[in-house]
């Protein structure tokens, strides 16, 4: 040996985990049968077994975003990766990106877009609303851009957009529509064909019920014949181009691009089993069922919904302003430690005035007994802190 080692090793204590109901925006607790995936064999590129795998996440991501296109995978890395993947492969430098922004999902999509050196417009919304053609199309008119940022639920405002308008408004400007369907997809009627989404990414984390860590994605055709001509190239971990090789989406290649992680590809696998098995239209259903009984629930407590139009408002995600004096922060902690209830107080436009929560009701949560046990949490939580103020 050439020298003496100078760093000893850690002395680490098993760390002991409170089971905790998880009902903030992400992520959320696992279907049993994505527990029991995480622990399959582990895969090996280049048996037929992975291959088998592959092919089953494709079929079924094919049926959960509504395409037949062929260009549909998943990347390695959480919800971010998808973001970046469909802005860096279809846009490159100098061309335009026009950003419906209304909250924090919007401002990262820019952020990732400056540092590729693609120019970006921003259009807001008030974070409590979401866009109609008359905010969008004067816009796409004037500016021409290359491609339309706009995301679906919108998990740090609690909003959901209106999609069956926006694409054919895209095409008649000559824009790529791309999506951002994280907190949605699985939750909430999503058609990628029939409402002319160009490309869309999501993560499993969310309603799908699954770990953290690989994130579908899908391209239309013509976003696909405008990766097989673009002039640039995009980092060589997010290149489709060679992705689409590794997920055999031609039927043609067993390319190594990367290794996969086996416990997210089995899990992601078991998590789109489930909503396969259960159908989308029942899914939708479930969580829309959920979040009116939810809703009817917060209506006799001492709370307002962020969102005032229910139109406006994400099935999986509500946003919840505490009456004045409380504090959101404090308010999620209490009922994280004492009532092992998990809540999350506002991120991006929600978090000033440190007074609005978000709570999910989703994937495996998306049930009445879940939304009640929420309730009583935030009434006893609202109970506490109102008599440690006297």
């Amino acid at each position: 040996m050439s020298g003496e080692l100078t760093v000893s090793p850690p002395l680490i204590d098993e760390c002991e985990v409170v089971p905790r109901t998880l009902c903030g925006p992400g992520p959320s607790d696992y279907w049993p049968s994505v527990v029991e995936a995480l622990t399959r064999p582990v895969l090996t590129f280049s048996t037929d077994e992975y291959f088998k795998v592959v092919d089953d996440i494709r079929n079924c991501l094919k049926y959960v975003f509504q395409t037949q296109s062929d260009l549909v995978l998943a990347m390695s890395g959480a919800g971010h990766t998808g973001m970046e993947a469909v802005i860096c492969n279809l846009l490159g430098p100098g061309e335009t990106l026009l950003i419906a922004g209304r909250g924090i999902w919007d401002d990262r999509a820019c952020e990732m877009a400056k540092r590729y050196g693609i120019k970006t417009v921003v259009t807001k919304v008030p974070p409590h609303t979401t866009f109609v053609e008359q905010d969008l199309e004067p816009m796409l008119r004037r500016i021409r851009p290359a491609a339309l940022f706009i995301t679906h639920g919108d998990s740090s405002t609690g909003t959901i957009q209106d999609l069956s308008w926006v694409g054919k408004l895209c095409q008649k400007y000559g824009a790529l529509l791309l999506v951002d369907t994280v907190v949605s997809i699985g939750g909430a009627p999503f058609l990628m064909d029939a409402w002319a989404v160009d490309a869309v990414y999501t993560s499993s984390q969310k309603a799908l019920s699954g770990p953290a860590g690989i994130s579908p994605i899908a391209f239309s055709k013509l976003a696909e014949r405008k990766i097989q001509t673009r002039k640039h190239d995009p980092p060589f971990y997010f290149d489709i181009k060679m992705l689409s090789k590794q997920w055999n989406c031609y039927g043609d290649t067993r390319f190594y691009h990367h290794t996969m992680s086996p416990p997210l590809m089995w899990a992601l696998r078991a998590s789109l089993m489930e909503l396969c098995k259960e159908t989308l239209p029942a899914s939708w259903a479930r969580h829309r069922r959920v979040m009116l009984h939810f809703h009817k629930r917060l209506s006799e407590m001492p709370v307002q919904f962020y969102v005032p139009d229910p139109m406006h408002r994400l099935p999986t995600i509500t946003t919840i302003s505490l009456p004045e004096g409380y504090d959101a922060v404090k308010f999620a902690k209490y009922m994280a430690n004492e009532l092992k209830v998990v809540i999350m107080a506002g991120l991006g436009p929600t978090a000033p005035g440190g007074r609005v929560l978000r709570v999910g009701l989703m994937g495996a949560n998306a049930c009445e007994e879940v939304a009640d046990r929420v309730v009583q949490a935030m009434a006893d939580t609202l109970s506490a802190m109102r008599r440690s103020k006297l």
